[in-house]
């Protein structure tokens, strides 16, 4: 019994090295992903980051000017004054209807790859302006002075703007930089001088956009109907934001995808007037559904389970066979096994995921195999420990790529080995085998 418990200590310190050395890889793991990060930075410092359209709204700044009455501080009579108080009128759209086609682009910064897009997109929409004798509002004989009309569509990144092209009422305007309300809104704008003939009118306004942008478009609802459709070749969309479509098709051709929304169901026409708040929006997102770097990440959280199970699978032969195995040969086992996950992240970066995976696991099985064919005394218990083995990483892949399904599969995996330990042993008398183990290995001479 003695030598067990000095045999579990030690396959014990072992595990424990192989668990620090575990911790090392999975750093590893997250300095890849890091990486990964920094070269999405630099595409989009490069290019454009991640897009949100908004629009449009129609701006009329005006002054109004009126006469009050008011006591003079020195004389305390009564005095006529002029007051100019200056205002702006934002009209948003009764109406819109968005349709853009999402071409991917994607972009390297070395073995990492960052989804890119280029939107070709027609919105269009009808504004409700209302009559001029409505902007008064401090004395019903206010003058108004009405300034340049603006034509605004907000865009979270201009620099991925390649064309774009915005009629009022049939007219087309020349494009300017920015929205007028300094850097709180990104955007571009249309300068509209007659301002007294908008009012009092429903105007069409449309726009033509060719954009730049990484790995995901937003979307934010200003209309009081709000209309979208979205296709692209991309056949992995991720739909998000406050609105899911309201009917979608998905293939191997790429995907397309409604949306409907109306003003009830969103605050986006009151928080965009105010600047300092994000207004509701949805989004699509195109997303690598095998991302190597996170399945990688989650792998390598499964290190110390496969080395406990492999180092527990020897101790077991070790026992019912009567064998003796030096710490050193659990050592190189688990090292074995540690590799993998290591093999796995530098294949996949060339290979990609499944043949990766699949190549690094083939490689550790024969490794282990060939080199218990020694320890545990015989071909067939190797082959057999192989066997095992590999079963046990076509199930950890399985679980990989299930992510929904994870935790049961992952449940269902551990449940199925101590069966298989509890039913395999049962005969086993322990007592007798732990006493054979704790006789000496070299008996005394015989006088």
């Amino acid at each position: 019994m003695k030598g067990f418990v000095t045999k579990l200590l030690v396959v014990g310190v072992v595990g424990v090295l192989l668990m620090i050395a575990g911790m090392m890889l999975n750093s590893v793991v997250r300095d890849r992903l890091f990486n990964r990060q920094q070269a999405r930075e630099s595409v989009t410092e490069s290019m454009a980051d991640a897009q949100r359209i908004a629009g449009a709204s129609l701006v009329i700044p005006y002054v109004e000017q009126y006469q009050d009455v008011e006591t003079d501080p020195v004389t305390r009579n009564l005095r006529t004054v002029t007051r100019r108080v200056d205002h702006q009128l934002e009209v948003l759209p009764e109406r819109t209807d968005f349709k853009g086609d999402m071409v991917t682009d994607p972009r390297y910064r070395g073995l990492f790859r960052v989804n890119g897009y280029v939107l070709g997109a027609a919105m269009n929409g009808d504004f409700d302006v209302p009559p001029l004798d409505k902007l008064t509002r401090n004395k019903t004989d206010s003058q108004i002075k009405l300034g340049t009309a603006r034509l605004v569509v907000g865009i979270s990144d201009p620099r991925g703007l390649r064309r774009l092209e915005m009629k009022l009422d049939g007219t087309p305007y020349a494009v300017e930089a920015g929205t007028g309300e300094g850097r709180q809104r990104q955007g571009a704008q249309a300068l509209i001088e007659n301002s007294a003939a908008l009012f009092g009118r429903k105007l069409r306004f449309e726009m033509n956009i060719d954009l730049v942008g990484t790995d995901s478009l937003q979307l934010v609802p200003l209309g009081r109907e709000s209309t979208a459709r979205i296709s692209s070749p991309w056949p992995h969309p991720s739909f998000g934001g406050r609105f899911l479509p309201v009917d979608k098709q998905i293939s191997e051709r790429g995907f397309s995808a409604n949306w409907r929304v109306s003003a009830l169901a969103t605050t986006a026409r009151s928080t965009w007037k105010n600047l300092n708040e994000t207004p509701d929006a949805f989004s699509v997102s195109l997303i690598d559904p095998v991302d190597i770097y996170v399945l990688a990440d989650r792998a390598s959280k499964y290190a110390s389970l496969f080395v406990a199970i492999t180092l527990g699978g020897f101790l077991l032969f070790e026992l019912l066979r009567s064998l003796r195995l030096h710490a050193l040969h659990y050592l190189l086992v688990g090292a074995a096994l540690l590799i993998f996950f290591l093999l796995l992240l530098g294949l996949s970066e060339r290979l990609g995921f499944a043949l990766a995976y699949a190549a690094a696991s083939t490689a550790c099985v024969l490794l282990i195999s060939i080199y218990a064919m020694p320890l545990l005394r015989s071909v067939w218990l190797a082959a057999g420990f192989g066997a095992g083995l590999a079963a046990l990483y076509g199930a950890l892949y399985m679980i990989l790529i299930s992510e929904q399904n994870a935790l049961l599969m992952g449940s269902l995996l551990l449940f199925g080995l101590l069966a298989a330990v509890m039913l395999g042993t049962r005969k086993v008398d322990w007592h007798a085998l732990l006493a054979e183990r704790a006789v000496p290995d070299v008996l005394p001479a015989e006088d």
